[in-house]
């Protein structure tokens, strides 16, 4: 009996260690960032033409974004593939880069845009 609950103390100390372990990593910035659930996966390697995995339209992308902040307006939008997730990305007139589900129409995310990076970018190109 005694070296039973021994064992299970050690199982449950392993248990935390573990747990702790990818609490850490989550914290510290391991593996793709943003990281978040989402219904479609872009499998490898990425086909050329995303569109025919989404199971919404971009206008019902928009229509999500909109929902979620009233009163913006669609700057642009995208679909792309982040961090294996496809999502359409949609830029609008506050400032804020929504992240929608390209297969539930679920806002999944938001940011301050990145106006500067942007510009950069198309400068690059």
């Amino acid at each position: 009996m005694r070296k039973r609950t021994v064992l299970v103390g050690i199982g449950a100390l392993a248990l935390l260690a573990l747990l702790g372990l990818m609490l850490s990593g989550a914290r510290t910035g391991a593996g793709q960032s943003p990281s978040y659930p989402c219904s479609i996966k872009v499998p490898k390697p990425e086909p050329a033409n995303l569109a025919a995995l989404a199971k919404i339209t971009a206008e019902q992308a928009m229509a999500a974004a909109q929902a979620a902040y009233p009163g913006s307006k669609v700057q642009k939008v995208e679909l792309e593939n982040e961090n294996g997730c496809l999502v359409f990305c949609v830029n609008l007139s506050n400032g804020l880069e929504v992240k929608v589900d390209a297969g539930t129409a679920a806002v999944l995310r938001h940011e301050q845009g990145d106006s500067e990076n942007e510009d950069d970018e198309d400068k690059e190109q």
